[in-house]
């Protein structure tokens, strides 16, 4: 809508014998020059206002110019001051565009009128959330803001508890014998001595007059553990637990019983965690280090397997998961001698792990056992492409 030449002056003239102007006078002034500017159509520029306001007498000043564009700008903050206050209800704005000097007349948007527009607005709203809240108690019911990750059986109490885990890579104890007569030293691993304890009650096969018995301080830690490691960390990184990466030489019976613990070994160097064995069907000879047996209930071989030494690329592994006396949870992985704990591994890493093992097992119905073991045969070439067979799977609850 377009604004008439009186309308216009009628504006004017509120403006500057309003409250907000009454103390300026040289504001006034420039609001007058730039209506009759307006009205002669004529574009207004800094230097007309020095020269016409400012220099009515006497050659114009460098800093005039400067003076023109301040008053400018006190004149954009008065009018703005009137429309906030006096001016409220005027029908038209009067307005100076930043980097102009020329007065702008327009009309003001439209209010709403909030007083009939808020009860249909009601109506709706009181219709709408209902429905909403709804739709938010459906979709929750059925999980669909379940953001969380699902966690895996197998590692859920490594990830979810929260308690340091031990995870322990094996190392083999080694000692060293020396002859005392010659002094002739050699270093012996003996699988049926893990730990300096059982080393000093060892039977007699060297007599303590001719040789000196002592633990030794090599650390050797076999490839198919230390390569099992980023599958194990990848299943772990979900945790805000510390993980506390120890050797067996640094660990004991103390802080398996009192720490969420992994233990990362082979047959020739379970150590400490041989003795929770009684607490599975998974034995260990004592005649032949490197085979496996399964034994049912009462006590009778149920299964065999064997290291087989024309068959360096087949492998043995178990997994046994259990809970400690004062209430941890104790996982033993090991295997037999190369790939079988690389080939466990990448087994029970797999994000459908649970799912893989139970299609075996139907009798668990699709629950998981807290508590399990596990036996696999692993076959393969260098570490690559290897096949992991499930042979044993058991609820230890």
């Amino acid at each position: 809508m377009k604004t008439s030449e009186s309308e216009k002056k009628e504006i004017i003239d509120r403006i500057v014998k309003g409250e907000v102007f009454s103390k300026s006078e040289m504001l006034r002034k420039l609001l007058l020059y730039l209506f009759d500017s307006h009205k002669q159509n004529l574009h207004v520029k800094a230097i007309n206002i020095a020269i016409d306001l400012f220099q009515r007498e006497g050659d114009l000043k460098e800093n005039d110019e400067t003076i023109a564009r301040v008053y400018i700008h006190k004149l954009r903050t008065k009018l703005t001051n009137y429309y906030q206050k006096e001016g409220q209800n005027e029908k038209i704005i009067v307005e100076i565009p930043k980097g102009k000097y020329d007065l702008y007349f327009r009309i003001p948007q439209t209010k709403i009128n909030t007083k009939t527009n808020i009860r249909p607005f009601k109506i709706v709203l009181l219709i709408l959330v209902p429905i909403l809240l709804f739709n938010i108690l459906i979709c929750w019911h059925f999980g669909v803001f379940n953001t969380q990750k699902t966690v895996s059986s197998i590692w859920k109490e490594y990830i979810t508890e929260k308690t340091d885990v031990n995870l322990m890579l094996a190392n083999p104890f080694f000692y060293t014998v020396r002859n005392l007569k010659n002094d002739s030293t050699f270093v012996v691993r003996n699988f049926h001595i893990n730990s300096a304890g059982e080393l000093a009650n060892m039977p007699g096969l060297f007599p303590k007059n001719e040789y000196d018995i002592k633990e030794s301080d090599i650390s050797y830690y076999a490839n198919n553990n230390i390569n099992s490691l980023p599958s194990l960390f990848k299943a772990l990184a979900e945790s805000d637990n510390k993980v506390q990466l120890k050797s067996g030489a640094n660990i004991n019976l103390e802080n398996i019983l009192n720490n969420n613990t992994i233990a990362l070994t082979s047959l020739k160097s379970i150590g400490i965690f041989h003795e929770f064995l009684d607490q599975t069907s998974i034995r260990i000879p004592q005649k032949n280090g490197l085979s496996l047996l399964l034994i049912n209930k009462s006590d009778t071989i149920k299964y065999t397997a064997l290291k087989s030494y024309t068959d360096f690329y087949t492998d043995y592994a178990f997994f046994i998961k259990l809970s400690t006396p004062k209430g941890k949870i104790l996982s033993i992985i090991s295997d037999s001698h190369s790939i079988g704990n690389k080939g466990l591994m990448e087994l029970v890493t797999n994000k459908n792990a649970d799912k893989i093992i139970l299609q075996q097992y139907p009798e668990y119905k699709g629950n998981f056992p807290k508590h399990f073991e596990l036996l696999v045969k692993v076959s393969g070439y260098h570490e690559q492409n290897l096949n992991t067979e499930i042979i044993h799977f058991q609820n230890l609850n």
